[in-house]
């Protein structure tokens, strides 16, 4: 009979319920949740009622023999939002990671209408799964992953922000538009990602642990740009025929840009402040000789910030962009970010943003002064700007 692994067996989500079953192996079980001690007993079951709906939580499940702990399972879950926020799915979106010796699982809520979702570690894809989970067996304890699920799914079936109508414009514009094919400006795009530290970190019993330094700060920026030198016109109308671009690539200290957003959390400082910065670059349009015609600057009233907090040590903001071009008649830059930016160095952020210009997104923590990207969206060109294309949608959060 073959031997039973330390894992998680089952994992069960309900509005007032966080429940989960392991393999019995034998001997005593803890179960810890951020580090507080709930749970002590041989039965190889757990249930919490108490917690806020939407929030992630850390489990660990300890395996004792002889007051010594021999295995530990560290899983990360969250229980179900209490109302879903249609205009951005993936935000209130129960995403389960558990990390054990033998494996690393992760399961994800099914998206409505998405027939399947491609799995990614570290950048290469690894699977392409046609339910909502995914179990990585061949890894190393010593090495930090980063899994994707990305998704695709009609407009015309979306939910959230659009309606067969537009679905049908988003069509028609394919169709006009030449570089884009007429399905293709109808689909929107998923992308849920989890980074995860060292899973010999994770399975580190709890009071073995060293207590990491708190982090401080938290830097957060989000630029969108033009990454063309010159950006003609989808209007063939129009006597504004070019528009300078910034002429660069994915940066995030890139000076030139069409709007850039900064954010700065200061838990060390007296209130934990929340400091909010915004620009707007020039617009400068040129004739068909390329000839300079005017310059002006839209203004950054469209860029809005609010302040939330979700318990001690526990901020973020809701932010909101629309910007538009103020040279010529023409769709606004969207998008919206909610981020919570924890204490304890976790966080978890989701969003939603237009399929044209390029978009940035960097994160900063503490004292590592190094912007690292969070998430990248090239552009598919200025007719995605119109408000009947569909969206790219994004979540990202780590579990250490």
């Amino acid at each position: 009979m073959k031997k039973k692994l330390f894992e998680i067996q089952t994992v069960l989500h309900k509005a007032d319920l966080i429940y989960f079953t392991w393999n019995d192996v034998g001997g005593t079980y803890k179960v810890y949740r951020d580090g507080h001690h709930l749970y002590e007993g041989t039965v190889s079951e757990f249930s919490d009622g108490d917690f806020k709906h939407a929030k992630l939580y850390n489990y660990v499940i300890e395996r004792v023999e002889d007051g010594i702990v021999i295995d530990v399972i560290a899983l990360q879950t969250s229980a179900f939002a209490e109302q879903k926020n249609k205009e951005s799915p993936l935000q209130s979106l129960v995403m389960t990671t558990i990390v054990a010796k033998t494996q690393i699982a992760l399961s994800w809520e099914e998206i409505k209408d998405v027939a399947e979702y491609d799995v990614y570690r570290n950048g290469t894809h690894m699977t392409t799964a046609v339910g909502n989970s995914y179990i990585d067996r061949d890894f190393s304890l010593d090495e930090i992953y980063t899994y994707t699920i990305k998704s695709k799914r009609s407009l015309a079936k979306s939910e959230e922000r659009f309606n067969v109508f537009q679905s049908i414009v988003s069509t028609v514009f394919g169709l006009l538009n030449p570089v884009s094919s007429k399905a293709e400006a109808a689909i929107e795009q998923f992308s849920v990602t989890k980074s995860i530290a060292k899973p010999r970190e994770l399975l580190t019993p709890v009071q073995d642990r060293v207590r990491l330094p708190n982090v401080d700060r938290w830097g957060f920026r989000y630029m969108t740009f033009l990454q063309d030198d010159w950006v003609l016109n989808p209007n063939l109308l129009s006597r504004n025929r070019y528009f300078k671009g910034d002429d660069r690539g994915f940066d995030s200290n890139g000076a030139s840009y069409r709007t850039r957003v900064d954010v700065e959390l200061a838990y060390d400082l007296e209130r934990s402040p929340l400091t909010f910065t915004r620009d707007v670059g020039p617009s400068i349009v040129y004739d068909a000789f390329k000839r300079f015609r005017k310059q002006a600057t839209a203004s950054h009233d469209g860029i809005t910030l609010k302040r939330t907090n979700h318990g001690e040590d526990e901020a973020g903001f809701h932010l909101l962009h629309a910007v538009g071009n103020p040279l010529t008649t023409a769709p606004e830059i969207n998008y919206e970010v909610r981020a919570v930016m924890r204490r304890d160095g976790t966080f978890d952020m989701t969003g939603y943003h237009d399929q044209a210009p390029h978009h940035e997104i960097y994160l900063m923590r503490g004292e590592e002064n190094e912007w690292k990207p969070i998430h990248q969206a090239e552009s598919k060109g200025l007719a995605w700007m119109s408000e009947v294309i569909a969206w790219q949608y994004w979540r990202i959060s780590n579990f250490e």
